[in-house]
């Protein structure tokens, strides 16, 4: 009777139990959310974190979201990027938040606040910065400092070009964020004074120019960003520009010296656009258990971001924690370094903000892979094709 009485009492437990579903973007943020939940399961021995499948990318996240919204199938919490909050805030997706700690963000809560009303938490941020293979750039007769603009880089393509088998250069893209990086940081805007685009104003003339340059000057492998990655883990590829959240993968991965430098040329009054994940509640069904879920990660749980990948904590008492991960690891100090010009994520706004973004980066694409040179037309037809799909 005794047995029967105990299993019971274990039955009960079990039942008693809450399961939150959380959903992410990229699969090589696994390590970090799996050691979040180890120890917010630690802490919360009543609650258990499941995940789904990671999407790709930011965009195939928000995408998923939307459908799921119609399905009524949304998970308890949710990470999405900066730039399409106005987006699923639009389609009634994340819950208006009242956190006790919006203090302990400082800035960041602005980029997580709409219209007086905050609908998500900052999570973890990153920066458009630059890998360098030094051992390979100092094999090909580069001196000095590493690039500090676009034409010395070009300068080291043409040295690292000329070794038999390596490549100089490769702008990590998948969607329009290092794009928007290179239009902001020559002062531009996503949108003009009638909200629509303007690809012909000359910081965005500029910036589609670069983009055809990195083809016809820097010769850029017509590769998939995986072939990219895997040809600078294994030395033959000089340089990526990338985010900055790629650093402790990334070190894991090479046996050259690993040297990161900022965003080349950002002008005066220039900015760069925020990147990374907030964290969001988009389901009532477990509300109480998702929230004390969204205040761990975005508390004490935060100091573990940078070290798990290479985003910065936004949470200032997680990041204050962090002063000998700092002081060990030089290359997580360079993505800090450039947050005096940091800036919000801009998006498109409507219904087809995503087919918007997307026809933005195929139009970059042409450029990049070398399918059209004509960067002034490229320009001109993007701005056409968004802004017939915009209210």
């Amino acid at each position: 009777m005794k047995k029967i009485l105990t299993i019971l009492a274990l039955c009960s437990l079990l039942q008693a139990k809450t399961e939150l579903v959380v959903s992410y973007a990229y699969a090589w943020f696994k390590p970090l959310h799996e050691k979040l939940k180890e120890e917010f399961e630690k802490q919360n021995p009543d609650i258990s974190i499941t995940f789904l499948a990671p999407t790709q990318n930011y965009e195939e996240q928000s995408a998923r979201l939307l459908r799921e919204k119609v399905i009524n199938k949304l998970p308890d919490v949710s990470f999405n990027s900066y730039a399409y909050l106005p987006t699923l805030v639009d389609k009634n997706i994340p819950h208006e938040l009242h956190p006790s700690n919006a203090q302990d963000f400082g800035e960041g809560i602005k980029t997580t606040t709409l219209g007086g009303k905050i609908y998500a938490l900052p999570f973890a941020i990153s920066m458009p910065v630059t890998y360098y293979n030094e051992d390979l750039i100092r094999q090909a007769g580069w001196v000095g400092e590493l690039p500090k603009t676009w034409d010395e880089i070009f300068a080291l393509c043409e040295k690292v070009n000329g070794l038999e088998g390596k490549s100089c250069m490769y702008f990590a893209e998948t969607d329009t964020w290092l794009i928007l990086a290179l239009a902001l940081q020559r002062g531009g805007a996503l949108l003009n004074a009638q909200n629509k685009a303007d690809f012909s104003t000359p910081a965005w003339l500029d910036t589609f120019k670069i983009l055809s340059e990195f083809h016809s000057r820097a010769k850029m492998p017509s590769v998939k960003k995986s072939e990219a990655l895997t040809s600078f883990n294994a030395g033959n590829l000089a340089l990526l520009v990338q985010t900055s959240a790629a650093l402790v993968q990334t070190e894991k991965a090479v046996n050259f010296t690993l040297k990161l430098g900022k965003f080349p040329q950002v002008k005066e009054g220039g900015k760069l656009p925020v990147g990374g994940s907030l964290v969001m509640l988009t389901s009532d069904k477990n509300k109480e258990a998702a929230l004390k879920y969204i205040d761990f990660v975005t508390g004490w749980g935060n100091q573990f971001v940078p070290q798990f990948t290479g985003y910065m904590s936004v949470n200032s008492k997680a990041h204050a924690q962090l002063g000998e991960f700092y002081a060990q690891n030089p290359n997580a100090k360079v993505a800090p370094s450039q947050l005096p010009l940091l800036v919000e994520w801009p998006s498109f706004p409507g219904n087809n903000a995503l087919k918007a973004t997307n026809i933005l980066w195929l139009s970059a694409e042409k450029l990049l892979l070398g399918k059209s040179t004509d960067y002034e037309g490229v320009a001109r037809k993007a701005t056409e094709d968004i802004n017939r799909i915009l209210p």
